[in-house]
C-alpha cells in the first residue's frame, strides 16, 4: 500500500507507532489499564458521633456579639421625636438585644447637655466637643425601655471634668432599663499622642508615663462611677501596655476587661486592607493575638471581652468592609475571640462601610456583617458549648452543643478553592445557614446510607445540626 505524505503531518513510521501503542493499550486487562488513569485521592470523612459534643470546651456565658456605637451615631438615630423610630428598635430585637455600648472616639469629646468647660480646652484636643442633645437619654431610655439591652456608657477621660461625669453616670443611670457599666476614657494608649487622631506607634519609655496619666485621671473620674459596675482599660493596641497592664487592672479594679481589635486598617499602610486580606485566617483569627490579655484578665478573676472591633480601622473600607467577605470574617473572628477567652465581640459603628446596618431615613439597611452577627447570636446561645474539633485539611470544624437542642456542626473552608468532605452516621440533618465571599451555597448531597457529601465553595462557611 503506498503512502502519501502530507506536509507539516506526522510521518508514516511516527504514525505507525502511535497506532501500536494505542492497539497495545487496548490489549492490556483491566486491572492494568486502570493504572494509567489517574489516581482517585479518598476524600475526608467525618463521623458524626456523641464523642463531637463532649470533652473540654468553651462555655457560651454571654451573648457572643455586641454593638459599639459612637455617640453622635446613636444620637442621629434617635431622631427628633420622643421615641425612636420602630425599625431601629425592631432591628435590635432581631439582633437579640445585644449589649450597647455608647463609646468610640467621640467618648473623649462628649459632653452632657447644658454643662459648659471649666476651663481651656486641652491642647492636643483634635475635633470640636460634642454636646448630647437635650432630649437624648429620654429617647434612649425609650428605646432600651422595648430593647431591654444591657448598656455600657464612655465616659470622657480627656477633658477629665468630674461634672460631666457625674452627670452621665446620673442620666445613664435613668436612661438603663438592663444591666449598666460604665467605659472611662477611651484608648488612652493613644493619650500621649499630640495629635489624637494620628497612629503613631509608641516610643520607647512612653509607656509608663501613659499609663500613670491614665491611672490619675482615671482614679479621679472614678468617684463619679461609685460602686457600678467598670469595664476598661479600653486599650487600642494592648501590646504597648503589657508590662503594665496587671498593674492597671489592680489600680482600676473593673469588672470586665475591655480591649479593641481591629486587624487591618486603612490609617496606614501595614496589612492589605482587601477582600483577599481580610479572608486570610490570620485576619480572622486575630483575637489569638491577644491571648495574653485573655490571661491576665483570668489570673485577675475577671471576665474579658473585645469591647470594640471591626474589619477595618478608621472607618472601614468600601468594597471590603461592606461586602459578603465581612460576614466570612466575622464568624472566623469571634469564634476565635471565644476560643482564646474573650467572652464577646462588640462590632463598632461608626457611620461609615464597616457598620452592619445603617439607618435611611427612618428604615434600616443592612449590610453582610448583620447577618453574621444574627447567625452568632442563634448558633451560640447562653449556656451553649463550643468545642474545636480537628481540621480536615483545609476544613476547621467545630460543634456547638446546648441543653435542649440538637447539636450544631460548623464547617469553614479557609482555602481559595472549593472543598469537600463525607460526613459518615449522619441521619437526620438540617443546614441552617451559610456564608462565602461570592454568596455561592455549599451543598450537601446524599451517598449512600446513612453518608452526605458536602461541599463547600472557596472561603465558605456553613453551619448545620445534626442527630446525636
Amino acid at each position: 500500500m503506498r503512502t502519501h505524505l502530507h506536509r507539516g503531518g506526522a510521518g508514516p513510521r511516527k504514525r505507525l507507532a502511535l497506532l501500536v501503542a494505542a492497539c497495545a493499550l487496548l490489549a492490556l486487562p483491566p486491572a492494568a489499564a486502570a493504572k494509567h488513569k489517574a489516581k482517585r485521592i479518598p476524600l475526608p470523612q467525618l463521623a458524626l458521633t456523641p464523642a463531637l459534643t463532649s470533652g473540654p470546651g468553651v462555655a457560651i456565658a454571654r451573648a457572643p456579639v455586641g454593638l459599639s456605637i459612637e455617640y453622635p451615631l446613636i444620637a442621629a438615630y434617635l431622631g427628633n421625636a420622643a421615641c425612636p423610630p420602630p425599625a431601629l428598635q425592631a432591628e435590635l430585637l432581631r439582633l437579640g438585644s445585644p449589649q450597647l455600648a455608647l463609646e468610640g472616639q467621640s467618648q473623649d469629646f462628649t459632653m452632657p447637655a447644658g454643662l459648659t468647660p471649666s476651663g481651656p480646652a486641652p491642647s492636643w484636643e483634635a475635633v470640636t466637643r460634642y454636646p448630647l442633645p437635650s432630649e437624648f437619654w429620654t429617647r434612649l431610655h425609650c428605646l432600651l425601655s422595648v430593647t431591654k439591652e444591657p448598656l455600657t456608657i464612655g465616659l470622657n477621660a480627656r477633658d477629665g471634668q468630674l461634672a460631666w461625669a457625674e452627670s452621665m453616670v446620673a442620666s445613664a443611670e435613668q436612661a438603663a432599663t438592663s444591666r449598666l457599666d460604665f467605659s472611662i476614657g477611651n484608648e488612652p494608649d493613644h493619650y500621649y499622642l499630640p495629635n489624637y487622631l494620628s497612629l503613631t506607634k509608641q516610643q520607647p519609655g512612653e509607656e509608663t508615663k501613659t499609663v500613670f496619666n491614665y491611672l490619675q485621671v482615671a482614679g479621679y473620674l472614678r468617684r463619679a462611677v461609685g460602686p457600678l459596675p467598670l469595664i476598661g482599660p479600653e486599650l487600642a493596641i494592648p501590646a504597648d501596655w503589657r508590662a503594665s497592664l496587671p498593674r492597671v487592672l489592680a489600680t482600676l479594679h473593673p469588672q470586665t476587661v475591655g480591649v479593641h481589635a481591629y486587624p487591618l486598617t486603612v490609617c496606614r499602610s501595614l496589612r492589605e486592607a482587601t477582600i483577599h486580606g481580610l479572608l486570610s485566617p490570620s485576619i480572622g483569627g486575630e483575637p489569638r493575638r491577644l491571648a495574653w490579655v485573655a490571661a491576665d484578665a483570668r489570673a485577675a478573676g475577671l471576665p474579658a471581652v473585645i469591647s470594640e472591633a471591626n474589619s477595618v480601622s478608621c472607618g472601614g473600607k468600601v468594597g471590603v468592609s461592606d461586602t459578603r467577605a465581612s460576614a466570612v470574617w466575622a464568624v472566623r473572628f469571634v469564634l476565635a475571640a471565644l476560643e482564646t477567652g474573650f467572652g464577646e465581640v462588640r462590632f463598632h459603628m461608626s457611620g461609615n462601610s464597616y457598620d452592619p446596618f445603617y439607618m435611611n431615613g427612618a428604615e434600616i439597611v443592612r449590610r453582610p456583617l448583620e447577618g453574621a452577627m444574627l447567625a452568632l447570636q442563634q448558633w451560640l446561645p447562653v449556656g451553649s458549648t463550643l468545642r474545636a474539633l480537628r481540621s480536615l485539611g483545609k476544613v476547621t470544624l467545630a460543634t456547638i452543643a446546648a441543653p435542649g437542642a440538637e447539636p450544631l456542626l460548623l464547617l469553614d473552608n479557609e482555602a481559595a478553592n472549593p472543598a469537600k468532605l463525607v460526613l459518615r452516621g449522619a441521619g437526620a440533618l438540617r443546614v441552617l445557614q451559610g456564608f462565602s465571599p461570592t454568596g455561592a451555597l455549599a451543598t450537601v448531597t446524599p451517598r449512600g446510607a446513612g453518608r452526605r457529601l458536602v461541599t463547600l465553595p472557596a472561603n465558605g462557611v456553613l453551619a448545620l445540626r445534626f442527630a446525636r
